[in-house]
């Protein structure tokens, strides 16, 4: 963090993620290379690549008469939006954030955000179940426009035709009981997507205001131990521990604020919400 903040360094060492396979990260000699190596470094399509440039995210390569070639920094960026992209995020979004980001920061920024998966901030794992399975709670069978919706709220990854993969089962499980309170299918689903949309903001307020400022912080580190100011393939393992404990406590801090402050807040709702009926009857 910036100014006073002191961050602690016993923090637990990084542990290996198993999750997914990871690229091979750029040379750090200075060497080049061309769109289809690119690609095969971080395992995002040659297409995808050539659309986030066009879309301004990524700067174009140099040429070299008509070859495009490509080099650490353009991986780096590359690396990040991909980790953004897996985590939800719009490309709006990430372009927003990306220009937050200090020049020569991607290296970093990736290998930071390398450190914590899609699974770091997840408190329990995702869970296929076929669609007919899910509508069958509400003893239907789910429309085309209801199956668009699980696929595009963010909290459902589509599988196949016809399986979904759960990325929050408490929430499937809270739908269950909302079912069984009679609440029909199309009300869930306006339920959920008023809740993604709500907690997506308050998870990009987190991410922007707290996240870029510690990799602007790291970024800062590492530069000044390099020579010449130049952006490092590697982060000092103390440095990595200590974001991991700094974004280990993150976590509950902003999983119980949004815990903490919505029975207020739906108290005040409700409160709110009666007296609106109470002054049309009066009136």
């Amino acid at each position: 963090m910036a100014g006073n903040t002191v961050i602690r360094l016993s923090m637990p060492a990084v542990p290996a993620n198993n999750s997914r396979p990871r690229p091979a990260r750029a040379p750090t000699d200075g060497s080049e290379m061309t769109v289809e190596e690119l690609s095969a470094r971080t395992g995002v399509s040659v297409r995808n690549i050539r659309a986030y440039q066009t879309a301004g995210l990524m700067p174009p390569p140099r040429l070299k008469g008509r070859l495009g070639l490509y080099d650490a920094e353009h991986q780096g960026k590359l690396e990040l939006i991909r980790d953004l992209r897996q985590q939800g995020f719009r490309l709006e979004a990430i372009k927003g954030m990306l220009e937050k980001t200090p020049e020569g920061a991607w290296s970093e920024y990736s290998l930071i955000s390398e450190l914590f998966s899609t699974t770091f901030f997840t408190v329990e794992a995702p869970k296929r179940k076929a669609i007919k399975e899910m509508a069958a709670h509400w003893h239907t069978t789910a429309t085309p426009e209801q199956k668009e919706r699980l696929a595009r709220n963010g909290l459902y990854r589509p599988v196949g035709e016809e399986e979904f993969e759960m990325l929050s089962p408490a929430l499937e499980r809270i739908g269950i009981q909302l079912a069984d309170l009679s609440v029909p299918l199309d009300t869930v689903l306006d339920l959920q997507d008023v809740l993604i949309k709500h907690t997506r903001a308050i998870a990009k307020a987190y991410v922007e205001q707290l996240f870029i400022t510690m990799v602007e912080a790291i970024t800062t580190t590492s530069q000044r131990g390099n020579a010449g100011g130049a952006a490092s393939a590697t982060l000092d393992p103390a440095i990595a521990a200590a974001v991991k404990g700094l974004f280990e406590r993150l976590r509950p801090l902003a999983i119980g604020s949004v815990s903490a402050a919505f029975p207020v807040v739906l108290q005040q709702e409700f409160d709110r919400s009666i007296q609106k009926q109470l002054s049309k009857k009066r009136g």
